[in-house]
């Protein structure tokens, strides 16, 4: 069996090998559905075109850098650059003309909806294909690229128009209508069992092929995100989609569980230095095998990022520039080694600035004159404190962030930190010219699917059930963090589950979303603060300082514009579908 789909995945993977020039154009430079869909080799290809339209990830995924620079999770360092992005976005200048963040993805997904459409509506007329497996095996990856591209979309611009087929050339655009958010979930969970109904669609990809492509555990995962999202406040329209939440994101757990997916944890790390297992996992290449034996906590990985010349400290040889800057409400976040909240989960700041933390009464460990000590060992595993050691395998290359630091904080310069804090996280010690080690991208892991369970679970019961804690406290073990209590309150519970998806998710493209779907985002992205730091002989100062006031608070930025091309194509239609604001 083993070898069937080995043999399977390279056939396959043939096709994958020339997206960029995927037909063999005839003399006249065209070829017709008919050509592609009577022959086995072409219909590969047409499918290596859907998948072209893969959105771009990480450091390339938001205006040039991370979406985390457009949230609380930090400030973009590009934006002492007059007319950046990120600083434009931070004065408040986004518009449906001018998408800052990725103003081509609304285009791009429903080209890509076409191309499955198209696909899916001839894939059954191919009349011999060399590998019989292949005609379900791509079927079910065209519905999933589907059913991936409506997540992306209504993720960000909320409800869209849903096609299934192709339209024909006189089709009356006027006639379209804007579904719920939640029948827009229904289409995809739909697609999702449409590929599950294939049996020859595998759990994973083997091989060297796991990079971005379709499975049986994307399935599942793209069915928890899509019900969360669903159920969750800004997207509910007043409806309670907890208990079906509830069961579909449980149903991905155990059926991700069966096929030996489970979190990254082995018995030591085994790359020199490592704070932790979690940060080792982010430098770990996927295994592809039918059944990995560590590494089996990423349903849908990428290729290997380069992210140390533009992420990193400006000690390290060949770093050009800082990138993104950790913010201080992040590196506030991570508890101290007891499992207890630095500050108070329910209120954290005692003014509207964030200068005045709101220190939690129950912590004993924390101290304000050493703020790094004895904390969450996922903190230095994504961040770069004062006082951190670049090379973790014999603690060399100090990290200085203080004011005249070899990695001062600055306020003027792309190349230093605007916080007082550098990324770490996805980044390796030992990358560097001719030999990048840096980590790998994913997007749907196990961590993810626990916590989307856990929160489902909890709105469903109102409580802290022992399933629920069970879940988070999976994730809070494999750190090195103790478990939450088990006589947790709701409130309490509500605070600490989304502060751990907070932490356990930091710069993976959730943040931005969560904040939103729960409703809260004006209360997070109106200020980033930082840490300025002051040596006084041996000794240091910490001074919280505001790094960038920013004008993202009104409730229009709780979705994207609808693109103005778009918008007025619609409006020549009679139809307003722009969203509030916009």
């Amino acid at each position: 069996m083993t070898k069937k789909i080995i043999i399977l995945l390279i056939t396959f993977g043939l096709f994958f090998s020339s997206c960029e020039d995927p037909f063999d154009f005839g003399s006249d430079g065209r070829v017709t559905y008919d050509e592609i869909f009577s022959d086995y080799q072409l219909t590969g290809k047409y499918l290596a075109t859907a998948y072209s339209y893969f959105p771009y990830y990480g450091a390339s995924s938001a205006g040039g850098t991370f979406l985390a620079s457009f949230t609380d999770e930090a400030q973009d360092a590009q934006d002492v650059v007059p007319g950046s992005n990120s600083l434009r976005y931070y004065e408040g200048n986004m518009s449906s003309a001018n998408n800052l963040i990725k103003g081509s993805l609304y285009d791009n997904m429903f080209k890509g909806i076409r191309t499955c459409n198209v696909f899916l509506a001839n894939v059954d007329d191919v009349p011999t294909f060399t590998v019989q497996e292949h005609r379900g095996q791509w079927k079910a990856e065209a519905y999933l690229l589907r059913a991936y591209y409506y997540l992306q979309l209504i993720k960000r611009y909320g409800p869209v128009p849903i096609f299934k087929e192709v339209l024909p050339l006189d089709y009356d655009f006027s006639t379209m209508e804007r579904p719920s958010f939640y029948e827009n979930v229904q289409a995809i969970i739909a697609d999702c069992d449409a590929a599950l109904a294939q049996p020859e669609l595998l759990y994973r990809q083997v091989d060297g092929l796991q990079d971005g492509f379709m499975t049986r555990g994307v399935a599942y995962a793209i069915k928890s995100q899509a019900i969360l999202f669903a159920a969750s406040p800004l997207w509910n329209d007043g409806n309670d989609h907890w208990n079906e939440a509830a069961e579909i994101t449980k149903e991905a757990v155990d059926a991700l569980e069966g096929a030996g997916f489970g979190l990254f944890n082995p018995a030591s790390v085994s790359i020199s230095g490592m704070y932790s297992k979690y940060q080792e996992y982010f430098l770990t290449q996927p295994e592809n095998v039918e059944f990995p034996s560590e590494e089996k906590e990423t349903i849908l990985g990428k290729t290997r990022m380069t992210l140390w010349s533009n992420y990193g400290l400006p000690v390290v040889p060949d770093v050009t520039k800082a990138g993104i800057s950790p913010s201080q409400e992040l590196v506030d976040a991570y508890e101290t080694i007891d499992g207890v909240p630095v500050l108070d989960p329910e209120m954290p700041y005692l003014d509207d600035d964030h200068l005045q933390p709101n220190y939690n009464s129950e912590n004993t460990l924390y101290d304000p004159e050493n703020p790094y000590a004895n904390r969450d060992p996922r903190l230095f595993s994504t961040v770069y404190c004062n006082g951190n050691f670049h090379n973790l395998s014999n603690n060399t290359i100090p990290v200085e962030t203080y004011v005249g630091g070899s990695s001062q904080i600055s306020d003027n310069s792309n190349l230093y930190t605007r916080t007082g804090y550098y990324l770490r996280k996805f980044i390796h010690y030992d990358s560097k010219n001719n030999s990048n080690k840096d980590g790998f991208w994913h997007d749907f892991r196990m961590a993810e699917i626990y916590l989307n369970f856990a929160e489902a679970n909890f709105y469903a019961n109102g409580a802290a059930t022992p399933e629920a804690l069970a879940a988070v406290n999976l994730i809070r073990s494999r750190a090195g963090m103790p478990d939450l209590p088990s006589g947790i309150s709701a409130s309490e519970f509500e605070a600490r589950l989304r502060n751990e998806r907070r932490i356990e998710l930091a710069f993976e493209e959730h943040r931005y979303y969560d904040l939103r779907r729960w409703e809260i985002q004006g209360d997070y992205e109106g200020v980033v603060t930082g840490m300025k730091i002051t040596k006084n002989g041996e000794d240091f100062d910490y001074d919280r300082i505001v790094v960038q006031k920013r004008n993202v608070t009104d409730e229009k930025y709780l979705m994207w514009p609808i693109p103005l091309t778009e918008q007025n194509k619609y409006n020549a239609l009679g139809i307003d579908f722009q969203n509030y604001g916009w």
